[in-house]
């Protein structure tokens, strides 16, 4: 072994065990989760993927508004605003900064959508299911054909080679570009060693310029709410296979009050339970709800007509009301419920 070797394995070892007290917290976390929902290695792979995706993007945009608008003449950084590759992601994964919440629960929302991709094209073709949007460019309502056109234009963003995911920033809310753009711009400031304002008035501009109008979400809730006020008879009733994914997912949520986001997480958990609740809630026919359960399901799980029939609508309706509460009233409410709590604070 030569000196160079040996100086990277001792660095590579103090690195290992500055880090090797967590290895008991994250064996502990896969033999105990606490949920039953199942992360699979390709909604890992993905999700991964998809945060290179949108950091790689934010710094480059960063990176530009740096050096084209505000003069900053830095090699590195005009390297990355040219298309270079970035250097972020693997300073903030290290520090881990991206294991808030708010970007955790961001990630496993894009990883389900694309799972849920995945299992829609093993029961329809990708021809097929694009048709599901362009047989409304010809609708007689010209305002929806133009909802269309802009879904269909906001999905192209979304969509990579077979079996990849794809990232847009149009799809981030301005809550999650912020999460993402001050790392980032910290990461840069540290790599760069610029100690003036400019990256910080660089990320400014950038969230200032942010759009998510032009994103997914925001496509398909528009021509969902065209699609329900214009639909008759069995147009009524959502279906993935129909519709596509998004405008399924945003129709379900207006025709329940629930998020998009609420919708994606219920059918991850175990036999898309309360997937289930809220077809019930809106009132989807016995036949129609068998089908999507089918469509969207990702193992061997079967819902069945008495299943359904038994689950009493009333109760549903009551059910996803509540889950409409904000989160932060949800959460209270499930912590101020607790038995464990006692007399405390009387």
């Amino acid at each position: 072994m030569n000196e160079t070797m040996n100086m990277d394995i001792i660095r590579h070892a103090s690195a290992i065990a500055d880090k090797a007290s967590f290895i008991a917290e994250d064996f502990a976390q896969v033999l105990f989760p606490k949920t039953s929902v199942i992360f699979n290695d390709r909604m890992r792979s993905n999700a991964r993927q998809y945060l290179r995706s949108v950091i790689g993007q934010v710094e480059q945009q960063i990176c530009a508004i740096a050096t084209d608008e505000l003069g900053v003449t830095q090699d590195m950084l005009q390297k990355i605003a040219n298309g270079g590759e970035g250097q972020s992601y693997r300073v903030l994964e290290d520090s881990g900064l991206f294991k808030t919440v708010e970007i955790v629960q961001h990630l496993f929302i894009k990883a389900q959508q694309s799972e849920l991709a995945a299992r829609l094209l093993q029961k329809i073709s990708q021809q097929d299911l694009e048709a599901t949007l362009t047989r409304h460019l010809d609708h007689q309502d010209p305002v929806v054909a133009e909802a269309a056109m802009g879904l269909l234009v906001a999905q192209s963003k979304t969509t990579g080679a077979a079996g990849e995911i794809a990232a847009s920033l149009a799809d981030l809310s301005a809550e999650m570009t912020y999460a993402f753009a001050w790392p980032v711009t910290a990461s840069l400031a540290r790599l760069s060693g610029l100690s003036g304002p400019q990256l910080q008035q660089a990320s400014e501009r950038f969230l200032a310029a942010h759009d998510e109008s032009a994103g997914v979400d925001r496509k398909a809730s528009r021509l969902a709410q065209l699609v329900e006020q214009s639909g008759t008879g069995e147009d009524n009733i959502p279906h993935p296979m129909r519709d596509g994914l998004a405008l399924f997912i945003a129709r379900l949520a207006r025709q329940t009050g629930l998020t998009s986001n609420q919708i994606v997480t219920f059918t991850a958990e175990p036999n898309m339970a309360r997937f289930v609740v809220a077809m019930r809630a809106a009132d989807f026919p016995v036949q129609e709800a068998l089908s999507v359960f089918a469509a969207l399901d990702g193992g061997d799980h079967i819902l069945t007509a008495a299943t359904y029939r038994e689950a009493d609508r009333d109760r549903a309706l009551a059910l996803v009301s509540s889950w409409t509460a904000p989160d932060a009233y949800q959460n209270a409410k499930r912590i101020l419920g607790d038995d464990s709590l006692g007399d405390r604070g009387k």
